[in-house]
């Protein structure tokens, strides 16, 4: 009786060591993030590579074109329309556990978009005020902190949310860069 009874005990942490030792062995993993694609009309994804235990990095590429985006910079309720971000990253799983663990992320952006800006000009000696559009691109860095789950050893459930500073270009692109999704992928 006293074996079983330290079998059944000693089972569930044999599940656990197999779960996290498949998890493990794969390395790569591509997500989509579902949440920008359905709220900001903005496509979102990312490729992530393990290293070791704790440690990983991957890329996140952001494209946006939505008509309300469009709409509220054509009609004047905002100055500035990102268009893309490139955002590479390094993770740290600050759990032990590899198949629900929380994360935290140091990352860089290059990001870019439209700019708008009331001019005013002189022509024959007189001052009139007109619309000016232009593009910029910038440069930032910033920090993350997420939560993910996975199921099945292969379907990743993410949450992130983060947040950095353009540096370069701040006069046309937004001070803040965020970084907030509910991503959904597959780990292979």
């Amino acid at each position: 009786m006293k074996k079983i009874f330290y079998l059944l005990l000693l089972l569930p942490l044999a599940l656990l060591a197999q779960e996290n030792t498949i998890l493990a062995n794969k390395k790569n993993e591509f997500r989509v993030d579902i949440l920008s694609a359905i709220v900001f009309s903005k496509a979102s994804f990312s490729y992530e590579r393990f290293f070791g235990k704790d440690f990983s990095a991957g890329l996140n590429a952001n494209f946006s074109n939505g008509s309300k985006l469009n709409d509220d910079f054509d009609n004047g309720y905002r100055n500035n329309s990102p268009k893309f971000e490139f955002n590479p990253y390094l993770r740290y799983a600050l759990s032990k556990s590899k198949s629900r663990y929380y994360f935290a992320e140091f990352f860089g952006s290059y990001n870019g978009g439209d700019f708008k800006e009331i001019i005013r000009l002189t022509e024959n000696n007189v001052d009139y005020y007109t619309t000016f559009k232009s593009k910029y691109t910038d440069y930032g860095f910033g920090g993350s902190l997420g939560y993910k789950m996975y199921f099945h050893n292969s379907i990743a459930l993410e949450f992130i949310v983060g947040f950095g500073k353009n540096l370069t270009n701040r006069n046309k692109s937004p001070d803040v860069i965020s970084r907030v999704g509910l991503n959904l992928g597959y780990r292979f």
